[in-house]
Order: C-alpha cells, then structure tokens, then sequence
C-alpha cells in the first residue's frame, strides 16, 4: 500500500451549496496509483456518474474549489466555455487538439496512467494506437482493394477541391504526409490535381516536401508519455508494463 496523504475532517461547510451540493464525486476520479476492479457495475459508475455531474453541475465543475481546489488553474480540459468558466479557456488557440499550431495540453497536467488487473481500463492507452507504420494498414487495403479505379478517382479529385482552399502550408503537407503513408500514388494523385495557385507562392511546396514529411508522421499528434514504453508493449487497452509516463 502507498500512502497518498490524508483526509482530515477538521470543520463543518461554510457554505452548503458551494461545499457540498457542487461536490462531484465519482470513481471515475483516481488517484494515480489506485486502480479499479472489472466489477460491471464499478465499470459503469465510473463513466456514467461523471456524466451525470457535467449534466447537473456543468462541464467546468473541475474548476470549483471543493472539487479540485489545486487543479483548478492548471487543468487542461477539452470542455469549451459552458457555465462556470472562469478562466481564458483555450483563448484564441485552436478548438481542438492536438493540431499543427498549439498543443494545449500540459504534459504536467495530463491524465496520468496506472496499473489495471485486466485489459479494459488503462489511462496510459487511453486506447490510442502505438504511433506505428501498421496503423496505416486498414486504411492501405481499403484504397488499394476495396476501391474501384473511379472510386479513387472521385477521392482524389473531391479531397483536392478542399485541400485548395487551405491556406498554410503546415497543413497542406501534413495531410498529404499522412497519405503518402498510405500510398504515394494516393498522395502524388492529390498533389497533381491541386491547382498552381496552391502549390506556389509564400505558401507553395514542392511534392518532396510530402515525401520529407512522411517520415515519421505515424507520430503526429502521438504524446509521448502515452506512447509504448518499450518497443514489445501494446497499448490498446491492456494493462501497461510500467505504471509511469516516459519521461
């Protein structure tokens, strides 16, 4: 057993509404290092209990002291404005994340992982995929296999019709990147029916620039801390080697 500090009854609320009835307990908040039991009835708890309280208190109930008084400043949530926002939120960053342009989320204040005794739960996973050349796979078969020439054809042409009209580059390349991966035809088929406009100019780029960025983009928008820990582990739901990030 580790000891993660003490719960001292010492006083009465001041303020029974601000204390008590915005309380949100639930089982789905763990202390690091606490793990939970396949227990259905556990397992639905976690999930629905924290549901119910963004229904009754609001998506910002983190922010109300009695609920994570030292947390509060520093959380970074996916939740957007809502009632009892009192912060600068995401400011003027992007609404979502990750992107290209502002990763928002604090690698201090991210979920932290911990060990399970079966291979449903684990916040290390979170269920994301390893960040490998495989994730590619089902997307490849889907292309090369499943599609018909004209299929492909109408993918190619309707997919450059609205990667034309994005402005930055960053994006532009980083989505045919992503492609590429798939299949360099699938990426050169898109590249070449973009029109000149889009690719030259201050935000032009040759289709090098696509193949350059392939390498190493089954990465992209991965956290490093929930990454495998070691090249053997699989992280999609089952119980991680080590309950630590990598850090």
């Amino acid at each position: 057993m580790h000891e993660f500090g003490r719960l001292v009854l010492n006083k009465n609320p001041e303020n029974f509404h601000r204390d008590v009835e915005q309380a949100a307990f639930s089982p789905g908040s763990m202390v690091p290092g606490i793990e939970d039991s396949p227990d259905p009835l556990l397992q639905f708890r976690m999930f629905f209990y924290r549901d119910a309280q963004y229904h009754r208190i609001g998506v910002n109930l983190h922010q109300v002291p009695v609920n994570c008084p030292f947390m509060a400043g520093s959380f970074s949530s996916l939740n957007f404005d809502g009632t009892q926002r009192n912060d600068a939120n995401h400011a003027g960053n992007p609404q979502y994340v990750p992107n290209s342009f502002k990763h928002k989320f604090r690698p201090d204040t991210a979920e932290s992982p911990y060990m399970v005794s079966d291979n449903i739960v684990s916040r290390k996973s979170h269920y994301h995929h390893e960040g490998k050349l495989s994730d590619y796979d089902q997307a490849r078969e889907l292309y090369t296999r499943v599609m018909t020439a004209s299929q492909r054809h109408n993918l190619h042409s309707n997919t450059a019709e609205l990667l034309s009209r994005v402005d930055s580059k960053r994006i532009k390349v980083g989505y045919l990147a992503q492609l590429w991966n798939i299949g360099p035809s699938y990426a050169k088929a898109i590249y070449d029916m973009l029109p000149e406009a889009a690719r030259s100019g201050t935000e032009g780029f040759e289709f090098v620039d696509v193949q350059n960025k392939a390498k190493g983009a089954e990465l992209a928008g991965k956290e490093a801390k929930f990454r495998p820990s070691t090249s053997d582990e699989r992280l999609v739901g089952f119980a991680p080697e080590m309950g630590i990030y990598n850090l």
